[in-house]
């Protein structure tokens, strides 16, 4: 009993001696905010692996069981599946399905059986395609997919019962659905074009818990002056490392319990509805996060402890490192900042002087880029000294008394102003170089983009699903007179690839027409032939022109029996793409694939680009955090440096002179910090983004910049108000 009651007294103490303590409220609020986003950091990790347990263990459920793997339960229904695009949306699955007994199962997710020709779409499906015909285009959508059939709310996905029963030799007999473990399920669903789930647990881990750490340390250390006088006083009063740690549990208690609070309540928040996150456009289901809420409560606390134990060893460092011993001089950082924009000319012109693409050119930039950023704090503290000293100038000759403090402040100790803004420069030159190279991986994508800007849809190949020679006659006679048909055969193994198709497709091409075949030579005239060629004849040397009555009259290259079809434009215009991909579900089996030329690698493309919208989305919280760390930082630093103020201000009786320190000793600084991290990062990224590849845009950088300055403005009304009330508390005392 009189044990405890020594703890709990030395826990009250601590707490009475946070209260008194310079920056109490700063260090309060940094331990607070780095209680909470641990503790979130460490939620999302485990919410992202939540996701993928809840996806895969839908997507298992709905995979269809196929007779051949269980022989002794009989067919039930005849299962197909093909994929489609909307525009924005990626690949999504097209499920054709045809029931062979009444009491054939549903798939999950459908109430009941569509009719033929009727189709059952997904609820993101039907609202992110209406503008391309999708309600229509694989029959009358008729009712959308349950919340249990979709590996996440927004997945895109289709059922179709075809108005024409599936085939056997064209479908898979299935006996139900929940492919055992043991089999190889089939492809079905979003997660399947989805990154494997480690690569997604490193952006949180990486970009949002090593800020978080970093602000961990500042937050530990903030107001360290008179605390780590205060452990040298205890210490030599007698007391043991225990009672110095329960001191410090008391003066942290209330920030931790306060964060875990706050981060219970946004687990909460996820754990009750399902959240669509800002900037990825994802929407994280409530039932998966509800499956782990013993995980993430385990989460919350282990966080705070980390906190608690942080702030301990943070103590007992400071007090195992005191001493009476003279530091000694650091050198001078003039010449790592001399050598700083030399490492940023390597690394924007460096590559020039090898071949794009070879690891020269890209180790080059590299090396400079990395050069660049370790020295660029160096070179931050010599133009941080030097500007204090203009600050200083300016202040006396226009009589700014906020101004000269702040100047004479920032060229005596230049350190705390380079070391808060260096941390926002390097992390968003950091963050700006990962987001420039996810550009380098849509070479293909942007061939295709160019594609399209030359020629628009005035040609679309067509790749269908699955159908004869016969089918795709059928199909090529509901064309509209404006609108033929040509076929591409090109096999690997032969040098000569021929252009074939009616007369009237022919002439719509500028090309010669006639029974026997003509060499094309020089470049043709029109520019959609070049096109055709560059993206499906790319392997040939020669490419030859003949005339078919019926492009579906030719020999077959391919193994469903139809060559390549070309769609093409009498007139030149753009072909209406959204309804020649109803005529081809109306006409085919499954359906059609239709796409300007490479199109399907522009739709890869969008989905490249919307996995790296996460690696942008989690770097700039992660900015966000380590802006929090130098607010934190330089705020609690302008307070224990503003105390030299107090007898100024109220002599003088000014107190607009605090707001006027604060806003050219943390404002501008942020400011500054903001605009030069953006423009560094952005020469840094040039030898990547000179050919337009990048996904670095002028949002993008607003964003930051914009985020980097509210923190900024944040500091300044925070530092500026909490140091006028210590100045209304000064009295003299012969200091």
């Amino acid at each position: 009993m009189k044990e405890r009651g020594v703890s709990g007294q030395l826990m009250r103490v601590g707490r009475a001696a946070d209260r008194r303590a310079e920056a109490s409220r700063v260090r309060f609020i940094a331990l607070l905010a780095a209680t909470a986003l641990l503790a979130l950091g460490i939620a999302a990790m485990l919410t992202t692996h939540a996701t993928y347990q809840g996806q895969s263990a839908r997507g298992l459920a709905r995979n269809p069981v196929a007779q051949e793997d269980r022989p002794d339960l009989p067919g039930t229904a005849l299962w197909a599946k093909s994929t489609d695009s909307v525009p924005d949306g990626g690949f999504f699955s097209v499920v054709f399905i045809t029931p062979l007994t009444a009491k054939a199962p549903l798939p999950p997710g459908l109430s009941a059986w569509p009719a033929p020709g009727e189709a059952v779409l997904s609820p993101r499906l039907r609202q992110l395609g209406a503008g391309d015909g999708i309600a229509t285009r694989y029959g009358r959508a008729v009712a959308q997919i349950g919340a249990a059939g979709l590996q996440s709310p927004d997945e895109l996905l289709a059922y179709i019962r075809p108005q024409a029963a599936l085939s056997a030799d064209r479908a898979t007999s299935i006996v139900g659905y929940g492919r055992p473990s043991h089999a190889s399920p089939v492809r079905l669903g979003q997660l399947d074009y989805a990154k494997p789930e480690w690569t997604f647990q490193i952006m949180p881990g990486v970009l949002v818990l090593l800020p978080v750490a970093v602000l961990l340390v500042v937050a530990a250390r903030s107001g360290s002056h008179s605390r780590d006088r205060r452990t040298a006083l205890v210490a030599a009063l007698g007391g043991t490392p225990r009672a110095r740690a329960l001191i410090v549990l008391g003066e942290v208690s209330l920030p931790v319990l306060a964060g875990s609070l706050i981060a219970v309540a946004v687990v909460g928040a996820f754990c009750a509805t399902d959240v669509r996150l800002p900037g990825t456009g994802f929407i994280v289901s409530a039932v998966d996060v509800r499956a782990w809420w013993w995980e993430l409560l385990l989460g919350v606390v282990a966080a705070a402890a980390v906190v608690v134990v942080a702030s301990v060893a943070a103590s007992r460092l400071a007090h195992a490192t005191a001493g009476n011993r003279p530091v000694g001089t650091r050198r001078s950082p003039t010449r790592w900042a001399i050598a700083c924009p030399v490492f940023l000319l390597i690394a924007v012109r460096g590559p020039d002087f090898f071949a794009a693409g070879t690891p020269a050119n890209v180790l080059i930039n590299w090396v400079g880029a990395a050069a660049t950023l370790i020295t660029l704090p160096a070179a931050i503290a010599v133009l941080t000294a030097q500007l204090g000293r203009l600050m200083s100038a300016m202040g006396r000759r226009f009589g700014r008394p906020g101004l000269l403090v702040a100047g004479q402040r920032v060229a005596a100790h230049p350190g705390p102003t380079a070391r808060m803004t260096a941390a926002v420069v390097v992390s968003l030159g950091l963050l700006i170089q990962v987001v420039a190279w996810q550009g380098l991986f849509g070479d293909t994508a942007r061939a295709a983009q160019a594609t399209v800007d030359r020629i628009g849809s005035s040609a679309l190949f067509m790749q269908p699903g699955t159908a004869t020679p016969q089918q795709m006659d059928a199909f090529v006679r509901r064309l509209p007179p404006t609108e033929q048909a040509v076929q591409l055969i090109s096999s690997g193994g032969q040098p000569t690839a021929t252009l074939q198709g009616t007369c009237r497709g022919l002439t719509a091409l500028q090309l010669p027409c006639g029974r026997q075949p003509t060499k094309l030579s020089g470049v043709p005239k029109d520019p959609r032939v070049r096109e055709i060629i560059d993206w499906s004849a790319s392997g040939s040397t020669a490419v030859v022109v003949r005339e078919l009555p019926q492009p579906a009259d030719s020999a077959p290259s391919d193994p469903e029996g139809v060559p390549p079809t070309i769609l093409v434009s009498v007139d030149g215009h753009d072909l209406h793409e959204s309804a020649l991909k109803q005529l081809a579900y109306e006409v085919l089996p499954k359906g059609a694939a239709i796409n300007t030329p490479g199109g399907e690698w522009l739709v890869a493309g969008q989905l490249k680009r919307s996995q790296g919208l996460w690696i942008t989305f989690f770097g700039f919280i992660g900015i966000l955090v380590l802006a929090g760390a130098s607010v934190i930082s330089g705020t609690a630093e302008f307070l224990r440096n503003g105390r030299a103020l107090a007898p100024i201000s109220v002599l003088s009786g000014n107190r607009r002179v605090y707001w006027s320190a604060a806003a050219w000793g943390l404002f501008v600084p942020f400011v500054l910090s903001g605009s030069a991290g953006c423009l560094v990062g952005t020469w840094l990224a040039f030898p990547k983004t000179a050919d337009g590849s990048s996904f670095i845009s002028g949002a993008f950088l607003a964003a930051c910049a914009l985020g980097v300055s509210v923190m900024g403005l944040l500091a300044w009304g925070w530092g500026a108000n909490v140091a006028a009330r210590q100045a209304n508390a000064w009295r003299p005392r012969g200091d």
